[in-house]
């Protein structure tokens, strides 16, 4: 399983991790509170796959992907669509992800 991983994007601390599907990005995203800076990185890459203000994108470096998400994530920010929630685990204390 592919894996993203969560980091304060202020002190780059460590935060959890989720199963690296657009949809699981989404949800995240859409629910992040409004003073929360997030920085999500894929494992496998080491790449940033986005960070925000709050709920809000700062840095997309795929804008193609931004493109291909951007409806679903603001129908779900604009509340015309449930938030579902998203699995988070802590990859260093789960055996499984080690």
């Amino acid at each position: 399983m592919k894996l993203i991983d969560i980091y304060d994007n202020i002190s780059l601390k460590y935060m959890g991790s989720f199963e690296h599907t657009d949809e699981n990005i989404i949800n995240y995203v859409a629910a992040i509170p409004q003073f929360k800076f997030i920085r999500l990185v894929e494992l496998s890459s080491d790449e940033i796959v986005l960070t925000t203000i709050g709920n809000f994108l700062d840095y997309v470096p795929d804008q193609n992907w931004l493109e291909k998400i951007r409806p679903s994530l603001i129908a779900k920010q604009m509340k015309e669509d449930v938030i579902d929630e998203v699995v988070i685990i802590d990859r260093y204390k789960d055996d499984e992800y080690l």
